[in-house]
């Protein structure tokens, strides 16, 4: 009997985070910096609308929620989504996520201040999830560019403002498209948009910033 052929492996950029957890750190490993600095700007601007307070949350419990979410669907990530794609807009989905339900307490906390206490957070602590996602607080942009490079975060910065005032769903794509320099059709597939309206959104959020075809964000 002819010996039974083996399947072929995976292509390597989709093998990795399907993996176990050593190939997953892996795959996630070169995004760290940007989700970090990707988490410290939604807190900023969930804080100025007024759906978390300062102290909800931290950018090291956003990004371990996303990875943590991340990691346990990691076998529902598209084939075609890069995973760079896929974790910035898992990260903006659980900013969202967290915010909604931080308001939704505030609120029932202004019916009743005998509500009984609130469940545990969202981003619970998940224990085998912490003995090996253990988040460096000692990383920073300063660590990872040179001194006298300006980084996206400090470069967007001055824009922030008047990105803030964006449509939500205008807002994430442009964000995506312009700062994390992502192609519009992956950024469109992750954040579930045809593509058509995730060029619309671009095309509009950029009229309203007063970019043009040949002026971005440096």
């Amino acid at each position: 009997m002819a010996p039974r052929s083996e399947p072929p492996a995976p292509p390597a950029r989709d093998a990795a985070p399907h993996g176990d957890r050593a190939a997953f750190q892996a795959a996630v490993a070169p995004y760290r910096a940007e989700l970090f600095a990707a988490a410290r700007r939604e807190l900023r601007y969930r804080i100025a609308l007024g759906q978390l307070a300062a102290d909800d949350l931290t950018p090291a419990e956003l990004v371990g929620e996303t990875l943590l979410r991340a990691w346990r669907d990691r076998h529902r990530r598209p084939p075609h989504l890069g995973v760079k794609a896929w974790l910035l807009a898992l990260l903006l989905r659980v900013g969202r996520e967290i915010a909604a339900r931080e308001a939704r307490l505030r609120r029932r906390a202004t019916v009743s201040l005998e509500a009984p206490p609130p469940p545990a957070p969202i981003y619970d602590d998940d224990e085998e999830f912490w003995e090996w996602y253990q988040p460096d607080e000692a990383t920073r942009w300063e660590d990872v560019v040179a001194a006298d490079v300006a980084v996206p975060e400090e470069v967007a910065t001055a824009d922030e403002e008047l990105i803030r005032g964006l449509d939500p769903h205008m807002r994430e794509m442009f964000l995506l498209c312009e700062l994390h320099r992502l192609p519009l059709e992956e950024a469109a597939a992750a954040l579930g948009l045809p593509l058509a309206e995730a060029a619309r959104l671009l095309e509009e959020a950029r009229r309203r910033l007063g970019l043009t075809a040949d002026k971005t964000l440096p």
